[in-house]
């Protein structure tokens, strides 16, 4: 090959080069846009699912409230003047929780009417409350199934009080003090005897303060 074919051949291989770089560079720069365009729309499309994931948790946030909120408060059907007894199975039902799940009962008690609860301060003519205060052991996840079973409860309970802390020898072993309170109908002969006390508590206050204005007036004289 003679000086002339080399520079024809180095001629036509750098004109082949251009010719391709040429051809592929639209190539290479339209599939460099395709990718950012992917990129960007499955940055989009990420940003959206978890757009509608928060709406779907916030809509299960509101469905668990609302379902808690609207649930009926139990009711006897025994016709009974004991607030107590009005509760009927409630007890053996939140008590029978902890067992099913697990939990070892250490001690529990009774408190009527605890000073502290909204019902108990604004509507006790129309309702009995209990407060079931427990001691309860068991490990994390014996717990959380039985906050879930107290959380589905058909009826309308409140769990008012929970304490938590470690076993001091194993720390997997958790003690916790809970305080459930139970809310139940009162019925038409224990309205009227919330009535009647409520009548005589105010008549008393009436007697008690006309004899101490009576005391002053014979004071007086």
């Amino acid at each position: 090959m003679n000086e002339n074919q080399k520079i024809m051949y180095v001629a036509v291989m750098l004109l082949c080069v251009a010719l391709g770089l040429y051809l592929i560079i639209p190539k290479v720069q339209e599939s460099y846009n395709t990718y950012k365009s992917i990129q960007e729309k499955t940055a989009k499309v990420q940003s959206t699912q978890k757009q509608i994931d928060d709406i779907k948790a916030q809509k299960a946030a509101y469905e668990r409230e609302e379902k808690s909120s609207t649930k009926p408060v139990y009711k006897t059907d025994i016709a009974t003047l004991d607030a107590m007894a009005s509760f009927g199975i409630m007890f053996e039902d939140v008590i029978q929780a902890a067992k099913y799940n697990g939990l070892r009962l250490r001690s529990i008690e009774y408190a009527q009417n605890p000073p502290d609860d909204m019902v108990v301060q604004n509507i006790l003519d129309s309702y009995n409350v209990c407060a079931v205060k427990m001691q309860l052991i068991g490990n994390y996840a014996q717990f959380r199934s039985y906050f879930e079973d107290i959380a589905n409860y058909p009826y309308l309970i409140n769990i008012d009080k929970i304490s938590i802390f470690p076993y001091e020898n194993n720390k997997k072993v958790l003690i916790a003090d809970i305080s459930v309170n139970l809310y139940a109908e009162k019925n038409d002969a224990q309205k009227q005897a919330y009535i009647d006390a409520k009548n005589a508590e105010n008549q008393g206050d009436e007697a008690v303060e006309g004899s101490a204005a009576a005391s002053a007036i014979q004071g007086a004289q």
